[in-house]
């Protein structure tokens, strides 16, 4: 019995966590009340100046990866 409480209690952890994390934003705001963005990285509050809307600058020969080599297995 004490079995079935406690993975009743994982899968609803996991649930409140899930529907926190990926609802869409007007119901989760409903559901678990609007968060204020804590200014960290990937906050969105482009307080850092690095969500820039600009695009990336074109990629030079020095800086391209390495063609992609293929290996050549000999089986037997």
């Amino acid at each position: 019995m004490l079995d079935y409480l406690i993975v009743g209690l994982i899968v609803a952890v996991a649930a409140w966590y899930a529907a926190s994390k990926y609802l869409p934003t007007s119901l989760r705001n409903k559901l678990f009340g609007k968060k204020k963005a804590s200014g960290g990285c990937g906050s969105g509050c482009s307080s850092c100046g690095t969500c820039e809307d600009a695009p990336a600058a074109p990629r030079t020969g020095a800086d391209t990866p390495p063609s992609q080599r293929v290996i050549q297995l000999h089986l037997k």
